[in-house]
């Protein structure tokens, strides 16, 4: 099926099972295939029955497309995540934030972006605010996605360039690049939170993306005060538990931080499940 001859494949498992430290890394071919969730579980199965988790110089390793989307995900871009990976339908876990936030967040999940794409043919979804992508260009399929973006009751873009996204769209906000004109953090995939630091001012009219959107809910009615990144990332130290100890201060003393990070004397952790190999196990055990 693959061309690979049977015994280099059994050579390989019995090395990997056998090495007293041994890592998987993957890239995009693995998670873009049209199997890609069965891809990923595979790896991750692999690692756990070889035991290849929790341990200096093991584990497994998703290397990512772009910068930062590892801080993207931690920062709830995704569609049943809160901040901190904290599940959406978790009613403890979203009171918390209803309290801070002074707004009901809405019990259900979201879509993801294929199921985005879905709700627009279906008209469910009528209006969408792109930051930083451009599925115009990205998407397998661009005349359909062409065509369901531009069916749009209202498109609003926000970034750095006139993407094709952007030719189509009803509002274009050029925003700042975050390495060099914003203020605020970017983690890796390792976990390691740093900071980053303004060196020269937006050019033009673009602005940073926090400013946008305060700006944004500011013209919508809400005050939200000054665009200050550090203040917002304070924010987030109070309702995410796994960066609870990453203050600015520690971060650029540290040259940064891995989560989790629980207190202001927590050191992060270098790798994650290490527990599953201590006695007596702390937590939950592993379900395998």
């Amino acid at each position: 099926m693959t061309g690979v001859p049977a015994a280099a494949i059994r050579e390989i498992a019995h090395t990997f099972a056998r090495a007293p430290r041994a890592m998987i890394c993957w890239t995009l071919g693995i998670t873009e295939h049209h199997t890609a969730l069965d891809n990923v579980l595979a790896l991750i199965n692999l690692a756990l029955l070889t035991g290849h988790v929790g341990r200096w110089g093991s584990g497994i390793n998703p290397l990512r497309g772009q910068n930062n989307v590892q801080g993207g995900g931690d920062m709830g871009a995704l569609p049943d995540r809160l901040p901190g990976f904290q599940h959406v339908e978790n009613d403890v876990v979203r009171a918390k934030f209803d309290e801070a936030w002074g707004q009901a967040v809405p019990p259900r999940r979201g879509w993801h972006l294929s199921e985005m794409f879905e709700a627009m043919e279906r008209r469910d979804l009528r209006a969408l605010y792109v930051i930083g992508e451009n599925p115009v260009q990205s998407e397998a399929d661009q005349h359909r996605a062409t065509h369901l973006l531009e069916s749009l009751d209202c498109l609003v873009v926000q970034d750095l360039f006139l993407t094709g996204t952007a030719k189509i769209a009803d509002v274009v906000l050029p925003a700042a690049a975050a390495a060099f004109e914003a203020e605020g953090t970017v983690t890796s995939s390792e976990r390691r939170v740093q900071r980053v630091r303004r060196t020269m001012a937006p050019q033009g009219e673009s602005r940073d993306d926090l400013s946008i959107i305060f700006e944004l809910a500011r013209r919508m009615g809400h005050e939200w005060g000054a665009a200050d990144a550090e203040r917002v990332w304070n924010e987030l130290r109070t309702l995410s538990p796994m960066h609870a100890g990453m203050s600015y201060r520690r971060l650029e003393d540290l040259d940064g931080l891995q989560w989790p990070c629980y207190d202001e004397q927590h050191p992060g952790e270098w790798f994650l499940h290490s527990r599953l190999w201590e006695r007596p196990i702390g937590g939950p055990r592993a379900p395998f």
